[in-house]
């Protein structure tokens, strides 16, 4: 054990770097490796080791903390996360691996080690183990248990647009809008230098332009075949078709069939209606806000009760919100259109000419964008926030773990170092190997549980969120 010690301290005089100029007891200074008159080169020896010792006690370059040093050797691990993450890192945390760079302090830090276990129990030797593998490498964990993940996002402008309804209803996400137009004969006429099919054309193509990118749009004409004589009143009130089908709008396909329109025969707004509501029969109204704008300038000529139809389509799964608009209308047909809004619960406007019929879509429009847009944006932000603290969750459960295995393989590692050089007695190898992995083990199941924990925290906050927004969207509270 003496030539242990001996060839400890001489690393130690390596690792301080001793001046080159060192004094005597009388104060001569002597040149390093020079013998001194009157002192045995042994003796000169022990006194350079004895200095180089006592330099490295003062506090110059340790190897270790000053709580290493402690007569009391009494230590034991942290024993949750939290203190773990308050503890301070170790000396050569952040480098450990830097094995040729700290190799010789490694050295001689075990080997310091080694001759501090003499005269100790196995109790003692095993604390000091642990205490210097925690003051060299314990590592500087993350702050995984104050992470806390955020709440339900702010949805605080939901109650400032409540108000935002079509006829008085919520607004689904999925929206279906299909336009019924008139291209009787009688949208031939007229008004402020324009005719009523024209007129209706350049409100309906820029309507339809400006509805929110994810609804859909259709587009059903009547009265477009055959002429207003008795003869062709079959051919033209059958004559009902849906020349854009309900699909996503495609602005040249839209204003090619719209501009091929050419009013011509009778009004066969019943019809219309039931084939539309036939072609909205698979858009649940629990699912999808389903409008239908019918645009008219008279009554049905074709035989048919609209107003009936529209009472049995509002009784149907499909819901539909009827408007009925009236272009330029006669004052004794209005009551029948209006008879076809209101048994639909839906509205009947009047529109006398086209700065009318367009402040009426335009208006429509706003209603099915801002409500559409509100429920994409609070439902993006809420995907957001839910993947911004799932990525950081993520990260600190990978850290911590990370820095878990590390320090459990460094101080597995000195033991074994200590093992080999100094024949640990197996009690103690025992003991400290036993307490490293009992506390890598405690650590990594609270890591895990805060981690799952923590995890079920920010789906349910994101799916409560979620609930509240569709509630909210849907009822329009």
């Amino acid at each position: 054990m003496k030539r242990m010690i001996l060839s400890m301290c001489f690393l130690f005089i390596i690792l301080t770097g001793c001046s080159n100029d060192e004094k005597t007891d009388e104060g001569k200074e002597v040149e390093k490796g020079d013998a001194v008159i009157g002192v045995t080169a042994e003796e000169q020896e022990k006194d350079e080791q004895s200095e180089s010792v006592e330099k490295q006690t003062e506090g110059e370059e340790k190897l270790w903390p000053e709580a290493f040093k402690a007569n009391d050797v009494s230590f034991e691990f942290p024993s949750t996360l939290a203190d773990s993450e308050n503890m301070i890192k170790g000396k050569w945390w952040g480098n450990a691996e830097e094995a040729e760079l700290f190799s010789e302090d490694k050295e001689a830090a075990v080997a310091h080690l080694g001759s501090l276990l003499e005269g100790k129990d196995k109790k003692q030797q095993a604390d000091l183990i642990k205490r210097f593998v925690t003051e060299t490498y314990f590592p500087d964990f993350p702050s995984m248990t104050t992470f806390t993940p955020r709440g339900k996002i702010n949805l605080g402008e939901v109650e400032e647009k409540s108000n935002i309804k079509l006829n008085g209803r919520e607004v689904k996400e999925n929206v279906n809008v299909a336009i019924i137009l008139d291209a009787s004969g009688s949208m031939k006429n007229i008004q402020d230098g324009k005719t009523l099919m024209d007129i209706a054309k350049e409100s309906i193509r820029e309507f339809a332009s400006n509805l929110p990118e994810k609804a859909n749009v259709s587009l059903t004409i009547y009265g477009h075949k055959g002429t207003g004589s008795e003869a062709d009143k079959q051919l033209s009130c059958s004559g009902i078709e849906e020349v854009y089908p309900l699909g996503v709008y495609n602005a040249g396909e839209f204003t090619s069939k719209v501009n091929g329109i050419v009013p011509s025969g009778w009004t066969s707004m019943g019809a219309s209606l039931k084939q539309v509501g036939e072609k909205l029969a698979n858009e649940n109204a629990e699912n999808s806000t389903n409008v239908i704008y019918l645009v008219s300038d008279g009554k049905e000529t074709c035989d048919g009760n609209p107003a009936e139809v529209a009472k049995t389509l509002a009784a149907t799964d499909i819901e539909p919100i009827i408007n009925v608009i009236g272009l330029a209308v006669k004052n004794e047909d209005a009551k029948a259109l209006e008879q076809i809004a209101k048994n639909a619960e839906g509205r009947y406007i009047t529109a006398r000419n086209q700065q009318q019929l367009d402040q009426e879509f335009q208006e429509s429009n706003q209603s099915i964008s801002q409500w559409i847009d509100w429920h994409r944006q609070n439902t993006g932000e809420a995907i957001n926030q839910l993947q911004e603290d799932k990525n950081k969750l993520i990260e600190l459960h990978r850290e911590t773990i990370n820095d878990l295995i590390a320090f459990d393989r460094h101080a597995i590692q000195v033991i074994i170092d200590l093992n080999q050089q100094y024949q640990l007695d197996s009690d103690v190898y025992n003991l400290v190997y036993q307490d490293v992995k009992g506390f890598y083990n405690a650590i990594l199941k609270e890591t895990n549980d805060i981690y799952n924990a923590r995890l079920q925290q920010i789906n349910d906050t994101y799916n409560n969120t979620l609930n509240e927004i569709n509630e909210q969207y849907n009822e329009n509270i």
